[in-house]
Parts: structure tokens; C-alpha cells; sequence
């Protein structure tokens, strides 16, 4: 299956997940393509809009995966623009995975978790239910290697 995995990550913390995942679905035969989400101009909790330099093309994708943090218990203004940008997603598997410094019942992850598959729904994707993964101060390995497992059952069944 080839997949395409789009990442927004301000402490790196979603890239470091974004990769593991990438590294355990080219482990199990995939071909996978990891691109970093650049805004233009620096990005804040709350934006309504967020210009990007890279609109992802996703011809090509089996499997399209949008990560990024929570942030004022809201998805990533990143991700949520991208969304809103990106076309091709009709009929496309797309999954999401989101990542917090708190845990999931005070970060807003139920919140970031609904505005996300709200948007891939609107846009006619075929909804692979989305993850999380609690960062804190810092993230065990078997918590991360745990947030991989969880994701690629998900996404290869």
C-alpha cells in the first residue's frame, strides 16, 4: 500500500510519533512518504486560517494520514487549514492522529478529535478512526511504540 502521511509539529513531539509509525509501516511492506507541514508566518492556538507553503498533492495515496498537536483543546490550526485546502480526498482512506502534553480527558483531545473527523467526513474520506497520544513532559518508549501499535492496526486491520 503506498501512504502518504502529512505532519504539523511544533516541538517535534508529532514528528517523532509521524516517524515511528512511518519506520513500522515500511518495516511491514509499505511505501510510505512523510511530509512536514510548513505555514507561512508563525502559527497560534486559535487561527482561523493558516497559509500554507505546502499543499500536499494525494494522487497516488491508497492511505492519506494527517498528525498534529493538540493545542488550546483544539486540533492544530495547521491541520485544520490543511484540511479545508487539500482536495482529493473523496473516496480515500484517511486516518488522523493527534498528540497532547496533557492527558486526553483535560487536553481537548475529544474536541480536536470530532473538528478533524468532522472535516475528513465533509470531504467524502472514507474515516479510519483517528489516535492520540498523551506526550506529557516526555514519552516512554512503550508508550510511543503502544500509539504505533494502536495505528497500525487501525490502518492495516
Amino acid at each position: 500500500m503506498k501512504i502518504g502521511i502529512f505532519v504539523h509539529s511544533q516541538s517535534g513531539n508529532t514528528a517523532r510519533l509521524a516517524l515511528a509509525v512511518t519506520h513500522a509501516l515500511r518495516e511491514k511492506g509499505h511505501e510510505v512518504d512523510v511530509e512536514l507541514l510548513r505555514p507561512v508566518g508563525k502559527v497560534n492556538p486559535g487561527m482561523r486560517h493558516v497559509e500554507l507553503k505546502n499543499v500536499p498533492e494525494l494522487e497516488g495515496y491508497d492511505l492519506v494520514m494527517f498528525a498534529g498537536p493538540v493545542w488550546a483543546w483544539n486540533a492544530s490550526p495547521v491541520i485544520i487549514s490543511l484540511l479545508h485546502q487539500v482536495t482529493g480526498l473523496k473516496g480515500k482512506k484517511a486516518m488522523f492522529f493527534l498528540t497532547s502534553g496533557f492527558p486526553q480527558l483535560i487536553s481537548g483531545w475529544s474536541r480536536a478529535h470530532k473538528k478533524v473527523r468532522a472535516l475528513l467526513e465533509d470531504s467524502d474520506a472514507t474515516v479510519i478512526e483517528g489516535e492520540s497520544l498523551f506526550w506529557g513532559i516526555w514519552c516512554s518508549k512503550k508508550r510511543l511504540d503502544a500509539a504505533v501499535d494502536r495505528i497500525c492496526k487501525k490502518v492495516l486491520g
